[in-house]
């Protein structure tokens, strides 16, 4: 009776309410709103008149002899169930907008699909070119002064202007795919969610609307009405009806309700096609994908040990003939370092997305 008794407490706020632009999603609008629109008339007490043709009721001793007659009624009436029904209805609506919010963020995610984490891996990448591209620039002034002063060849000055322009050309292009994912982000789904966490949280949106509607069904079993009113014929009096019911049906119905939402949970279970499932697809799609970057960037290390020690080597000589080779490494250990900054990146991401700890 406790659910009853808070049900008449709030049935005039309830009312009294209105649907409150809080920035909430047009989907969470429209369910709220058609929930609104059918529990307020399960809020408001209803007004009932009746006409009945009555016969007067008499003991084999009275008197005065049986007599029919008309008998007008008008009532009004309130049922604390079908409050509670209403506020249930409207639960309903508030789990579905956190299903839809849910399914929205998980819609965004997937659309992104095999490029997701690529956005920070181009950030990456953009900050090292950069950065490295004043180097390649005064490395190249430094091969046109010393060309000037016959000390380098024509061939290597060119080689470095070519090179040069191709490390441009690929920070034009990290910069405008990154620009393209930006624009995608900006409608998408922000940051770097746990794909894991995220299909956790689908599949809990909607274990609650599933719970809900069995509340709302729940409710069914249940009767409390009170009615008060006045009945005039011959003459008028007053009247109070005061009615409880309760279906014997009720403990079956709990047992469906349970198996009801038990059922849901293994259609989600079992459905690859539902946002839960391309969801951890999709993470274990990211795990794969960052053990792969891992390797990648293992043999980026070695590769770039390798022509350090070379360089390094060279450029001890100090000498005019090792220069060109010197500068050639130089552009090489960029090219794969702004390659790893990208991978290292991407792995990082993607171990994320995957739940995995970096």
């Amino acid at each position: 009776m406790t659910n009853v008794s808070a049900a008449v407490v709030v049935l005039f706020s309830l009312l009294g309410g209105s649907a409150r632009a809080d920035g909430v999603s047009a989907a969470c609008e429209r369910l709220r709103a058609e929930a609104r629109a059918e529990a307020v008339v399960l809020y408001a007490p209803r007004i009932v008149i009746e006409g009945a043709r009555a016969p007067s009721v008499i003991d084999a001793g009275d008197p005065v002899g049986a007599t029919d007659g008309l008998q007008a009624r008008a009532s009004l009436g309130f049922s604390a169930i079908d409050a509670l029904r209403g506020r249930a209805v409207e639960r309903i609506a508030d789990a579905e907008c956190a299903r839809t919010g849910a399914a929205d963020r998980a819609a965004r995610v997937l659309t992104s699909g095999a490029r997701t984490g690529e956005l920070a891996a181009l950030r990456a990448q953009i900050a090292y070119l950069t950065d490295t591209l004043p180097r390649i620039d005064s490395m190249v002034e430094d091969a046109v002064t010393r060309f000037e002063r016959q000390r380098a060849t024509s061939v290597e000055v060119n080689e470095l202007r070519v090179r040069r322009a191709v490390f441009r050309v690929e920070l034009a292009t990290a910069q405008r795919k990154a620009g393209e994912l930006e624009e995608l982000e900006r409608t998408g789904s922000p940051g770097t969610p746990d794909l894991v966490a995220l299909a956790r949280d689908v599949r809990a949106a909607e274990r609650a609307v599933a719970d809900r509607q069995a509340s709302l069904r729940a409710l069914s079993a249940w009767r409390l009405d009170v009615r008060t009113g006045v009945a005039g014929g011959e003459r008028a009096d007053w009247f109070a009806v005061l009615e409880l019911g309760y279906s014997l049906g009720q403990p079956f119905q709990a047992r469906a309700n349970r198996r009801a939402v038990s059922a849901r949970e293994a259609e989600l279970a079992a459905d690859d096609r539902a946002l839960p499932g391309q969801l951890e697809q999709l993470a274990r799609v990211m795990k794969r994908s960052a053990a792969d970057l891992g390797t990648e960037v293992a043999a980026l290390d070695a590769e770039l040990a390798v022509l350090r020690t070379e360089r390094d080597r060279l450029a001890a000589t100090e000498t005019d003939a090792a220069r060109p080779l010197v500068t050639r490494f130089t552009l090489d250990i960029f090219e794969l370092e702004a390659r790893r900054a990208f991978s290292a990146a991407l792995a990082t991401a993607r171990r994320s997305l995957a739940g995995d700890q970096p």
